[in-house]
């Protein structure tokens, strides 16, 4: 009984991680070109779906659902911030003017 209780969490960890692994998430630091951060006052997007991240305390995190493994657009309230090539999770450091 004990190894079929240990055998099902395993089975469910490595099941969770698989899911997991298809996403990705671009994260970073979100701040005012003055070095203050960033605190719900800006829209991260991206060309890839229509998902959104609000900066909270300087740090935002966006999962994209999927991994693109291309060159992706992103944004910043709507305006084209920059394009980068998007495969796993990556990090990106908002400055705003």
């Amino acid at each position: 009984m004990k190894n079929t209780i240990i055998i099902a969490c395993l089975l469910s960890l490595l099941s969770a991680t698989t899911v997991l692994a298809g996403d990705a998430c671009l994260h970073g630091t979100a701040k005012w070109r003055s070095g203050s951060k960033i605190d719900g006052s800006s829209r991260i997007s991206t060309s890839w779906n229509d998902k959104e991240s609000y900066p909270k305390n300087g740090n935002y995190r966006l999962c994209l659902g999927s991994n693109p493994k291309q060159k992706i657009t992103i944004y910043l309230n709507g305006k084209k911030y920059t394009e980068m090539y998007i495969d796993g999770d990556t990090r990106l450091d908002i400055v705003r003017d």
